[in-house]
């Protein structure tokens, strides 16, 4: 990209995140210590199916069924260096007997990596994301800091993300910082194919986590698939590991790097 397409591009990431305003989560993924390079950008399409479920949730202040929900976002990112990565989302869900509606938008402030690969013993960085969802949506706003600490040991390539939220505004603007996590560990000795397995949940806030019954925790292998110039698609089935976590969620992250 030239330097005015790259000023264009990043005026439009901050003026899609500003003009479009559940905390239940609807979208998963571990995220890996990699940034774009500088210049290079990024188109990912996340869809995700809930195929076996007894919970409900609220939709525009109406219960509805979660088994049968598709939820989708699309998401550009863009690397303003090779260590530092912008990135904006828009979300939307199609519940069972209601209609296609956009939710919410995702700004990515920062995706920062600390140090080149292998500098440390750990290869650290760091994700900020805020949420601004539809008001008649819901009313939180809410702001994610998310760790990632990525080690290789041979084929196999361990990752964490500790996740700290708060709501920033809205009726739950008075609950504390809630801490979350996602785990993966992937096999990588071929480029074209990757099999995974990765662990996500959601324990409450830090000061007083929810009663093991009332977490929610999962557990999904994935295969990642890799083919052609900068063509990424992830698929995974997640099983609920706790009765407050839908029983069986399917998902799907493809993506274009140009």
């Amino acid at each position: 990209m030239n330097r005015m397409t790259k000023g264009r591009f990043i005026c439009f990431i901050f003026f899609f995140s500003s003009i479009v305003m559940s905390a239940y989560p609807q979208f998963f993924k571990v995220y890996g210590y990699g940034t774009r390079a500088e210049n290079e950008a990024e188109i990912v399409l996340w869809n995700t199916y809930i195929a076996d479920s007894d919970l409900n949730m609220t939709f525009f202040g109406k219960p509805v069924e979660r088994e049968g929900l598709w939820a989708h976002s699309i998401e550009l990112e863009y690397g303003i260096t090779d260590r530092l990565t912008i990135a904006a989302y828009l979300d939307f869900e199609d519940p069972p007997g209601r209609s296609f509606q956009y939710t919410r938008a995702r700004a990515v402030f920062f995706r920062y990596r600390f140090a080149d690969k292998g500098s440390f013993f750990i290869d650290p960085a760091i994700y900020i994301e805020y949420y601004v969802p539809r008001k008649s949506y819901e009313d939180s706003e809410e702001l994610e800091i998310r760790l990632i600490l990525e080690k290789d040991i041979g084929n196999v390539r361990i990752i964490l993300n500790p996740m700290f939220e708060k709501k920033t505004s809205g009726s739950e603007v008075n609950e504390g910082l809630e801490f979350n996590y996602a785990f993966g560990i992937y096999y990588r000795k071929y480029r074209s194919i990757q099999p995974g397995l990765e662990f996500f949940g959601k324990m409450g806030e830090i000061s007083d986590f929810k009663p093991r019954n009332q977490q929610r925790h999962w557990v999904f292998p994935t295969v990642d698939f890799r083919f052609g110039p900068g063509f990424h698609w992830q698929i995974g089935a997640g099983w609920g590991l706790t009765d407050a976590a839908d029983s069986l969620t399917i998902k799907s992250i493809f993506s274009y790097e140009f």
